[in-house]
């Protein structure tokens, strides 16, 4: 087993200790990374434009801007949040219905507009590339992701499910909730759950390295594609038995990479073992550097790794007729525990995501990656804060802040800018006692005394702009000055 060393591995980028959830998210999507959206956004429309035969625009139709499009991703993921029957009713004036939030921060028609012209790349009008509009927003998006983080000894790989179409490169997985999808391969750290790298299938366009050495087959290819920042490092990967085989766990040793995984009895150069066995019982065939295993479960569980022995472990589960703690063998206890990390993952994210099935499929795709840098940034939150927050929480005070940073506007015939109008200067706001928990008193650091460095605890806030305040003066200059 090839030792590893852990010394280097978190997070590469050190935030404040005051640093919030749009620290943690800016760190992948950079107003860098959104200005360039912005600019490709610009130039797609520029282009829809000049087709049309009408000489005058609609006031919906202007250019956008990095504020804006900060906004466009909040409504978005608030839609996630907030369900409705029908599209419009996010914006109707209906007062059983009505939702507010959604006309302040952008009307429907330029809504439909930014959607309609939202872009990534290039204009290609003849290219064969499925992946041409995508690309390279992949690219920025995945160096961003291996930049800030360092993984810990375990990772794992697998495959995640986006939505159903009608593509040429769809696929069936008939172990996954929503069967016919669009594929996307994923590399985890199975401590944090934070995604290293992601691969979508697009037939022959994917971005899968094609090996020299044939023999691997094309479910090893996805592996080393995935893996190829993190061979020789002493990493131990679990995989499911797609990928599992005697020939890429013997690749991955001979690069110093350990492996475990369920596998298929029948793949090539798996040993034979016919031996009937009673529930709990195993039988095994080893090698120098390679353990193949058989367990008597509800059914018969077959196991390959590089990195374990044929010995059982205690688990934490006690047989109730017996009162005996039950025992299974290391290497399918550290599967289990490492490998549900992206069905988890699934799991978490798809309760907040801002995916819908109405726009092209690479939009879709996008919207699926910025779910994905949420839950990044939500891992590396948890990671450097004490205080336990929820997924869900982590991602309604991240569009709070959003909020705060970029503004709205409702006027979208205004030339000025929206990060002009801020929130926190419109509307009706009102001061509230802070919210006591178990572990803090009910005070909060006021954020107009902050910024003229001086500290001050207020044991009053602002609930709709979420932030701490003096009642007297912080309160009324917070709301009606653009710069205190």
């Amino acid at each position: 087993m090839h030792k590893f060393d852990s010394h280097n591995s978190g997070m590469t980028i050190q935030l404040n200790r005051s640093a919030t959830p749009i620290d943690y998210f800016q760190l992948f999507f950079s107003e860098e990374l959104v200005s360039f959206i912005a600019e490709k956004t610009n130039e797609y429309r520029k282009f829809k434009m000049d087709n049309f035969k009408r000489s005058f625009l609609k006031p919906h139709e202007r250019e956008t801007t990095l504020s804006e499009i900060y906004n466009f991703f909040v409504i978005r993921l608030l839609m996630s949040r907030v369900k409705k029957l029908h599209f419009s009713e996010y914006w109707t004036k209906d007062k059983f219905l009505r939702t507010d939030v959604f006309g302040k921060i952008m009307n429907r028609d330029r809504y439909v507009f930014l959607l309609r012209i939202l872009y990534f790349s290039k204009i290609e009008l003849v290219n064969s590339d499925r992946l041409i509009k995508i690309r390279e927003f992949c690219n920025k998006l995945r160096r961003s992701f291996q930049n800030c983080f360092i993984p810990f000894r375990h990772l794992c790989v697998d495959e995640s499910l986006l939505l159903k179409g009608r593509l040429s490169f769809q696929q069936f997985i008939p172990s996954k909730r929503n069967r016919f999808d669009i594929k996307s391969f994923v590399l985890c750290d199975c401590k944090t759950g934070f995604v290293l790298n992601f691969v979508v299938y697009a037939g022959s366009d994917s971005e899968i390295t094609k090996m020299n050495e044939k023999y691997l087959g094309k479910s090893a290819e996805v592996v080393l594609t995935l893996l190829n920042s993190y061979l020789g490092k002493g990493h131990t990967l679990f995989v499911d038995n797609w990928y599992t085989s005697p020939t890429l766990f013997s690749y991955l040793h001979d690069n110093k990479t350990n492996a475990c995984g369920t596998v298929k009895s029948r793949r090539r150069k798996m040993p034979v073992m016919k031996e009937k066995l009673d529930k709990g019982e195993i039988c095994f065939r080893s090698s120098p550097n390679m353990l193949a295993l058989k367990w008597q479960d509800k059914r018969e569980v077959y196991m390959l790794s590089t990195s374990h022995s044929a010995d059982y472990i205690n688990t934490k589960k006690i047989n109730y007729r017996t009162g005996e703690i039950i025992q299974k063998p290391s290497c399918i206890v550290d599967y289990t525990a490492n490998m549900g990390v992206v069905n988890n993952r699934d799991k978490v994210i798809s309760s907040v995501q801002s995916v819908r099935k109405s726009v092209k499929w690479y939009k879709i795709y996008f919207f699926h990656l910025l779910d994905v840098a949420i839950w990044n940034a939500y891992c590396l939150y948890k990671l450097q804060e004490k205080e336990k927050v929820t997924m869900r929480a982590f991602h309604l005070r991240l569009l709070k802040e959003i909020f705060e940073k970029f503004g709205y506007t409702n006027n979208v015939s205004s030339n000025k800018s929206i990060a002009d109008h801020p929130f926190r200067l419109s509307g009706r706001h009102f001061p509230s006692y802070c919210r006591s928990t178990r572990s803090k008193k009910a005070l909060r650091n006021c954020i107009v005394c902050s910024k003229n460095d001086v500290r001050r605890r207020s044991r009053y806030e602002c609930e709709d702009c979420n932030v701490g305040l003096c009642v007297i003066p912080c309160f009324k200059i917070y709301h009606t000055q653009l710069y205190y």
